[in-house]
């Protein structure tokens, strides 16, 4: 099966990547799911070099695994993004995967791959993958509208992964979107994806960053509860999301824009205004129901908050049953 090369090039256990949620996928929440067999993902977001090796550092402080270091090249900007690239490539550490949410520069993918890091860079339409081949990803995230958070693309995860697949890469193929069991990820594994990526159902877990009542809206969510909307756009504007069906969504540009919170991000604290796109995090105060709570159609199998270690053993009993006990 395709997925041996995922599970070969980051010593996996279970096809399962967790997303590098900003604000939410801490050390904790990624070290937890590389020690239990996954791939986890720290999120850097704007971070500063030093910041974000801090953050580096304190992964690896907890797990002996491979992990990922999510970049945001549109959010952080060219400038920023080359400095955290060579910052990665400076350092000593090398059980790692860049993952890339949208098109890199090319410059930043050529220093990765100079250094054998591997690249896994994720999209949203059949010609970002084309370019993304092109650049040398090692791995595609063909993300979907049913996930939560920004959008790279207007297709289902089902669609996408058809159109994508059948440009014949050579690069592995890993679905997001809609995907919170073994289940959802077998039907894609016979299709002949090499993994999944889940956001929602790591979100929800007990070591995720994010805010309690954020975690429990997730749980206490069905599909028909989230909406896709272009609302949350300070600090990420030009993107659609998906997020739970709140007060702030309904009234929409109604309200003034001014601040209904304060969070803390890398020991700094800042304001939160009203359509910021950040999501609460346990740092947060204030106004959480009314803030960006990204969630995925996926919330339609999450129920309660739960470890790390009990989603990922649930997630590998369901895929063997799915598959008739065979892996």
């Amino acid at each position: 099966m395709s997925e041996v090369k995922l599970l070969t090039a980051f010593q996996m256990k279970l096809p399962l990547i967790q997303a590098g949620m900003g604000g939410v996928a801490g050390p904790e929440l990624a070290a937890a799911v590389s020690n239990h067999g996954g791939l986890g993902v720290l999120a850097v977001y704007k971070s500063l070099p030093e910041d974000m090796l801090k953050n580096i550092e304190k992964t690896r402080e907890l797990t002996s695994g491979f992990f990922g270091i999510n970049v945001i090249p549109e959010v952080s900007g060219e400038a920023r993004l080359k400095q955290q690239i060579e910052a990665i490539v400076a350092s000593d550490e090398r059980r790692i995967a860049v993952v890339f949410y949208g098109l890199p520069p090319f410059a930043v993918v050529n220093l990765l791959k100079m250094e054998n890091i591997p690249v896994i860079i994720q999209i949203g339409t059949e010609a970002e993958a084309q370019t993304a081949v092109e650049m040398g990803a090692d791995f595609l995230v063909l993300q979907g509208i049913q996930a939560g958070g920004h959008h790279l693309g207007s297709q289902r995860t089902e669609q996408l992964f058809e159109a994508v697949a059948a440009r014949g890469f050579d690069a592995g193929l890993i679905v997001a979107g809609g995907i919170a069991t073994g289940r959802d990820y077998a039907v894609y594994r016979q299709m002949g994806a090499s993994g999944c990526l889940c956001g929602t159902l790591f979100a929800s877990a007990l070591e995720s960053s994010a805010h309690p009542r954020y975690k429990d809206m997730i749980c206490q969510a069905m599909p028909e509860d989230t909406i896709i909307t272009n609302l949350y756009e300070i600090g990420w504007p030009g993107r659609q999301h998906r997020v739970i069906l709140n007060q702030t969504v309904k009234m929409g540009k109604s309200q003034p824009t001014h601040f209904i919170a304060k969070t803390v991000v890398d020991e700094k604290l800042y304001p939160v205004a009203r359509f910021s796109a950040a999501a609460p995090t346990e740092h947060t105060q204030g106004e959480i129901d009314n803030m960006a709570l990204y969630c995925g159609e996926s919330c339609r199998n999450i129920h309660m908050v739960n470890s790390v270690s009990n989603i990922m053993d649930q997630f590998a009993a369901e895929l063997m049953e799915s598959l008739g006990g065979k892996r």
